[in-house]
């Protein structure tokens, strides 16, 4: 019950109830073994308002990175890699990523809007869905492709270079911060 010692570690008193393991946990505790030893449910509200406060820390960071990036390199193309932040961001609203999952799905963005088709490994399912739609519009020459592929490299070497190990989703929280869900779309999907 409340008061006792928590549960994982012994040592401090458990202030809050895990859904998931059903017993008392101190706080330190939830935050270092939240989605990796403990198994967190997608509702459990300390689950919720930690990523919250994830996704608006990430966010600020991504704004201040993003205006050194355009300060260094005004010539990209800005307009491409800001829409194509706000798509990944929708995907990335309905399916769940690391940091490495979206390099690589800009890459295999780069590798279907490649004029010479090479044959190689097959897209990641993040690749697959980012490119379906972006390939289309620019066979419907909505879009031009050179831009979009120049913005899809720049974004993924920029990505390479921010990505930090000790939070392997860096800069999917700073998108999701970001760019909140459009209406009707969940707020936040977990794998834990």
């Amino acid at each position: 019950m409340k008061g006792d010692r928590c549960s994982l570690c012994g040592q401090r008193a458990g202030d809050r109830r895990c859904p998931a393991l059903a017993r008392f946990i101190c706080s330190t505790c939830c935050g270092k073994e939240r989605g990796r030893s403990v198994r967190c449910f997608p509702d459990c509200r300390f689950l919720v308002e930690a990523e919250a406060r994830w996704r608006e820390r990430r966010s600020r960071e991504l704004a201040e990175a993003w205006h050194a990036w355009e300060r260094q390199e005004p010539t990209l193309p800005w307009p491409y890699i800001e829409a194509l932040a706000r798509i990944l961001a929708d995907l990335l609203h309905k399916h769940f990523a690391t940091d490495a999952e979206v390099e690589r799905a800009l890459h295999d963005l780069d590798q279907a809007l490649s004029p010479i088709l090479l044959v190689s490994t097959a897209p990641s399912p993040l690749g697959r869905a980012l490119s379906s739609g972006l390939v289309r519009l620019v066979q419907e020459g909505k879009v031009e492709r050179e831009p979009l592929r120049e913005a899809t490299r720049a974004l993924a070497r920029w990505l390479s270079a921010w990505r930090i190990p000790e939070d392997e989703r860096r800069f999917v929280r700073a998108l999701l911060g970001t760019y909140p869900p459009r209406s009707g779309e969940p707020g936040l999907i977990v794998r834990p």
